[in-house]
């Protein structure tokens, strides 16, 4: 890859219309979320204190992120369109689990439609890897962990970032023994994940990176042990690993940290130095943004303006959700998940989060050294001239 451009210079020089299938039960939801089909943080998210962590938006009255139809088609606030995409259906994945609310209110409240957008939800095939169907055109869009999609766009896939959507979908558990205290006491310990490549082992890599902890397997300062996303939490209990970091909450680790077993010490939320990184964001096929941005702006801001709503609106929210069949788990599951999302969508907070969380995850190892974090960060952020 010497030739890439996102290298540093040397120094001399089959899908389903319309709507969304019943999602998979809440108690059924340990499946590996780090799957390709990109279904990463859409079955449970869940961490330990569920009262906290949700932004409730004051009201929606000047909630002013959908663009007006009226402005000309051509351009808008600087872009310019050279390909109308304005009339076409444009196809997204289908929400899966609870932490896509902002998706199925969008859709379900009418906020596309009210933004002039024919959006239509598909459903993924299970073996799909929906970044690379994002970037082929299948999908004009999808959503996920954002550290996800770093690999992919330094490696050529065509797909953009433009919105983080919320916070919260990360977390790390220990048994609440004291025998894991911290972070830093995971030096020598076992780590179970669903996957060495999965969000949550990319996420808490940099938390151990602060703790003085070399996450690299090779490195042999932490073992990290690759479980089925279902056996992780009786792993933990069983103490076979010494942690577990999830990229989505299971039903029994809420009840392993109510019962008292199990705790949280680390999550994208509101424990770790590094939950300033916004987790789902918005991923969009770059054809469809570099042809017509104001048209992707408007789809980016109908999405905000879903994760605003839900955040204001929590019961409602898991109404729709188990009433649409989006998850098959009751409003009151559902809503315990939802308490653990922090609801804050902004363009800007993922644009000032990519540069220095790139340079960072750099030197975890999940990123070649030789990277050029700013050109990085530069391919992989589209401005749609969102100022929120």
């Amino acid at each position: 890859m010497s030739d890439s451009p996102l290298q540093k210079p040397q120094e001399n020089g089959s899908p389903e219309p319309d709507h969304a299938p019943a999602g998979d039960a809440l108690v059924e939801a340990n499946v590996d979320l780090d799957a390709p089909q990109g279904v990463s943080r859409r079955r449970l998210l869940t961490a330990a204190g569920v009262g906290a962590g949700v932004l409730i938006a004051g009201g929606l009255a000047g909630w002013a992120f959908v663009r007006s139809r009226d402005k000309d088609a051509s351009s808008a606030d600087g872009l310019t369109v050279t390909k109308s995409w304005a009339d076409r259906e444009l196809a997204i994945t289908t929400p899966s689990g609870v932490c896509e609310a902002p998706l199925v209110v969008a859709y379900e409240k009418g906020f596309f439609q009210q933004a002039g957008l024919n959006v239509v939800l598909k459903k993924a095939g299970t073996d799909e890897d929906t970044t690379a169907a994002v970037g082929s055109g299948k999908y004009v869009a999808s959503n996920g962990i954002f550290f996800n999609y770093l690999g992919p766009i330094y490696n050529g896939t065509p797909v953009k970032l433009s919105g983080g959507l919320h916070h919260g979908c990360l977390d790390l558990y220990v048994r609440n023994d004291g025998t894991v205290p911290t972070v830093a006491s995971l030096k020598g310990k076992k780590i179970g994940v669903s996957s060495l490549q999965g969000s949550a082992t990319n996420f808490f890599s940099l938390d151990l990176l602060d703790a003085g902890i070399n996450s690299s397997p090779a490195a042999k300062q932490v073992e990290w042990v690759v479980i089925e996303q279902p056996l992780l939490p009786q792993a933990l209990k069983d103490g076979r690993v010494d942690a577990i970091a999830t990229a989505g909450g299971y039903l029994p680790i809420i009840q392993g940290v109510q019962e008292g077993w199990a705790k949280e010490i680390s999550n994208n939320r509101n424990i770790s130095a590094n939950a300033n990184q916004p987790c789902c964001a918005v991923v969009l096929n770059n054809e469809f943004v570099s042809q017509d941005p104001v048209t992707a702006g408007k789809l980016v801001s109908a999405w905000a303006q879903g994760s605003r709503w839900a955040g204001a609106n929590l019961e409602e929210t898991a109404e729709i959700e188990s009433s649409k069949h989006y998850v098959a788990g009751t409003p009151d599951e559902i809503l315990q998940v939802l308490r653990t999302l922090t609801f804050d969508p902004s363009p800007k907070n993922l644009r000032e989060s990519l540069q220095p969380g790139i340079a960072k995850y750099v030197k975890t190892g999940f990123l070649p050294a030789e990277v050029d974090v700013q050109a990085l960060a530069d391919k992989a952020f589209v401005d749609l001239g969102l100022n929120f």
